[in-house]
């Protein structure tokens, strides 16, 4: 049996919890299936930044340096991973994937590539965008044209003056449109739902720092709240396909876990006809794309900006501690009655920043971890 507690994920979050107990004096195990720290993030499209301010998006025990800037760019914030590991001593065991969690004699058992062991206590820091999410359109797979996950795009100069086709309605399809675009492409936007968009900053002002502050404002007040907003910073894009959330743009964030477009040259790209909003994928077939209004495009590529899953079924979905998301039950230092000793950090979405909830988590999840281990650990009398 493995003394130490066992973090899975060097992501951010498994990083936090790992730093966080090494502060506390309480040494960890942490396993990570890919080869390096941050590996979701290595593997995002090329201009990237953070969608926090820099000075609100640093981990506990270490701010991202200021020479990044305010939005620091993808392999700044990598860049700044690998200086944190380093930093508190967090060395992951690389290449060990975690296939499944196990509670037997009251002990977690972790069933892993490099073999089995058991641990008191386990922390599962995957993250929220583990799994890319392709939807399974009638005619996918007969589909002629190139079809990729956003999770696959890096850079636009192979799509120069061709037409692409974007689906979505989130960060990651409003930021490869204006990427596309602004390379020469001719982009269509696919949208199910038209989204909340705010502006990453007014005057200067994170419109995180709005999500921090009405972190726990009840819906019925935020909906219209949500809705005034919109109104007086972003101007109206009804006729270009994409209208305001009927009042109801907080309720939908809720249902659809979408945080809203942080626009900084989405809604330009949109207004000056860059960027071409048209309705929901209905099906493809040959290299044509029917649209939900009967409509047909014929893209010479299609780009989906489609989300992601937890990808936890396989891990943890037979206890009982994922919600019809896949999403924990439980996260931080919250653990089920019948559970103890299994923790979730960052596996969540939040309008006040993920990063900035993962330094939230990790400092309570560790506290709570190192005091439970130097009680045990202490001698009886």
């Amino acid at each position: 049996m493995i003394s130490e507690p066992v973090v899975i994920g060097a992501g951010p979050a498994g990083l936090a919890v790992a730093a966080t107990l090494a502060r506390q004096g309480q040494p960890c195990v942490v396993l990570e299936r890919a080869d390096a720290v941050g590996p979701a993030w290595q593997g995002r499209y090329d201009s990237l930044r953070l969608h926090t301010a820099r000075w609100l998006s640093g981990l506990p025990g270490a701010s991202i340096p200021r020479q990044y800037g305010r939005w620091v760019a993808r392999d700044d914030f990598v860049a700044y991973l690998r200086d944190y590991a380093e930093q508190f001593g967090v060395r992951p065991e690389f290449g060990v994937d975690v296939r499944r969690i196990e509670r037997v004699d009251g002990a977690w058992r972790i069933e892993t590539s490099r073999g089995n062991a058991s641990t008191s206590t386990v922390v599962v820091a995957t993250g929220y965008s583990r799994v890319p999410h392709l939807p399974d359109w009638p005619g996918r797979d007969s589909f002629s044209r190139p079809l990729v996950h956003s999770s696959e795009y890096r850079e636009p100069s192979a799509y120069r003056g061709r037409q692409v086709l974007v689906v979505g309605a989130g960060n990651s399809a409003a930021e490869i449109a204006v990427d596309l675009a602004r390379a020469g492409a001719h982009v269509d936007l696919a949208v199910r739902t038209p989204p909340n968009i705010v502006r990453r900053d007014t005057f200067g002002v994170p419109s995180q720092l709005l999500g921090i502050a009405l972190r726990h404002v009840p819906e019925r007040v935020m909906n219209p709240l949500t809705t005034v907003l919109r109104r007086v910073s972003v101007p109206d894009l009804s006729s270009h396909g994409l209208p305001r959330p009927a009042g109801d743009g907080f309720t939908q964030f809720l249902r659809t876990q979408t945080v809203p477009i942080l626009d900084h040259g989405f809604v330009d790209a949109v207004r000056a006809g860059r960027v071409t909003v048209v309705a929901d994928v209905e099906a493809l077939y040959g290299d044509s794309v029917r649209l939900v209004d009967g409509s047909t495009l014929q893209p010479d590529a299609v780009i989906c900006a489609t989300g992601y899953r937890t990808g936890l079924e396989s891990l943890v979905g037979h206890l009982g501690v994922l919600d019809e998301r896949g999403v924990p039950l439980v996260h931080g230092p919250e653990t089920l009655p019948e559970l103890p000793g299994l923790y979730f950090v960052g596996i969540s979405v939040q309008l006040a920043g993920l990063l900035r909830e993962i330094g939230r988590e990790a400092r309570a999840v560790g506290e709570v971890v190192a005091r439970a281990h130097i009680a045990s650990a202490a001698p009886t009398v």
